[in-house]
């Protein structure tokens, strides 16, 4: 299979917790990222409970990310509006 070189800019404690979950599973960086990234990409066009499970899971990245910004909360989605329940 052909490869291909992606490059990404991380916050430090997540490039940290990268390394170390690699270094865990016996794998370099670039197979780790390489194996989450198609899990992630599996999960999207999985079961229905795979793909909401993923967009829990990026839903919650992105509010813990969001919720470092110290942004207002006024006029934001709430998971009803998100997700359609």
């Amino acid at each position: 299979m052909a490869t291909t070189q992606l490059n990404a800019r991380v916050p430090e404690d997540l490039a940290e917790q990268v390394r170390a979950a690699a270094a865990r599973a016996g794998m370099s960086i670039g197979d780790y990222v390489s194996d989450v990234l198609a899990a992630d990409q599996a999960a999207a066009s999985g079961s229905p409970a795979l793909r909401e499970a993923r967009a829990q899971m990026h839903a919650l990245a992105a509010y813990k990310k969001w919720k470092t910004t110290g942004e207002s909360e006024e006029g934001a989605m709430d998971m009803s509006e998100v997700f359609g329940t």
